[in-house]
C-alpha cells in the first residue's frame, strides 16, 4: 500500500469503543445475566482459543500479559511480543504503521455510526485485514485468521480458523472487563490486531480442540 500520509501528532486522539462497548455488553444481559457479572478493579482482558489462554492487564503506561509487553507511547506502541520487537505508530486519521513480530502492519482504524463499534481495514503482514467489532460481534480476519464471535453473555464466543494447513477451527472467548482502562481508538485497532492475528496464539489443534461438537454456533463437520 502506497501514497499514506505522513504520522502527525494529533491535538486529542479519537475516542476509542471498547470501554464503552463493556458498558453496553454488561447492560444490555438484563438484571438476572447482570447479578452473575463481576468485574474487580484488578480484571484482565481475556482472549481464550481452544485450551489456551492469554490474559492481559492494561494500565495507564503499559499493556502486559500472555508474552505481550508493550509500553504506551504518544501516538504509538513499543515492546516485544513473545521477544520479538514491536513498534507501532498512527495519526489522527487512524492510520496504523509499523511492525509486530517481523510482519509489516497498515491498517486503519474507522469508527462505526450510529452504533458503537469499530472497522479494522488494510494489512497484517501478508494478509489483508477487515475486522468489525460491535455489541452484536466480532467478524473478519487478520494476521491469516478468521473469526465469527457473536456476543454471547458478557463475552464475545465463537470460533476462529486459520489456514487449513495449520490445523481445524477451534473455539474463541473474548471478555472485555467493564472497567477496562479508556484507549484511544487507532490504539484498540492496533491492540486487538495483535491479539487476533496468528502471532499472540499461534494456531494449534489438540485433542479438546474438535469442531463440530459442543453448542450452537459449532461449524458443521
Amino acid at each position: 500500500m502506497k501514497g499514506r500520509c505522513t504520522v502527525t501528532q494529533p491535538a486529542l486522539p479519537m475516542r476509542g469503543v471498547l470501554a464503552p462497548l463493556a458498558a453496553v455488553l454488561v447492560l444490555g444481559l438484563g438484571s438476572l445475566a447482570a447479578a452473575e457479572v463481576t468485574v474487580s478493579a484488578r480484571e484482565a482482558l481475556l482472549l481464550q482459543v481452544g485450551e489456551r489462554r492469554l490474559q492481559l492487564r492494561i494500565g495507564p503506561e503499559s499493556i502486559s500479559g500472555g508474552g505481550l509487553q508493550l509500553r504506551r507511547v504518544q501516538n504509538g506502541l513499543r515492546g516485544t511480543l513473545k521477544g520479538q520487537p514491536v513498534e507501532l505508530k498512527w495519526n489522527e486519521d487512524g492510520d496504523i504503521t509499523g511492525r509486530a513480530a517481523g510482519a509489516s502492519v497498515e491498517l486503519t482504524t474507522v469508527p462505526r455510526a450510529p452504533q458503537p463499534g469499530l472497522e479494522l481495514r488494510g494489512w497484517f503482514g501478508a494478509d489483508t485485514a477487515e475486522l468489525t467489532l460491535s455489541p452484536m460481534g466480532i467478524s473478519g480476519s487478520v494476521g491469516g485468521c478468521s473469526y465469527s464471535l457473536p456476543m454471547a453473555g458478557n463475552r464475545y464466543s465463537g470460533w476462529r480458523t486459520c489456514d487449513v494447513t495449520r490445523g481445524p477451527p477451534v473455539p474463541v472467548t473474548l471478555r472485555i472487563p467493564e472497567n477496562i482502562v479508556p484507549l484511544g481508538l487507532a490504539e484498540e485497532g492496533a491492540l486487538l490486531a495483535l491479539l487476533l492475528s496468528d502471532e499472540a496464539l499461534p494456531p494449534a489443534s489438540s485433542a479438546g480442540e474438535r469442531p463440530g461438537v459442543g453448542g450452537s454456533g459449532t461449524p458443521s463437520p
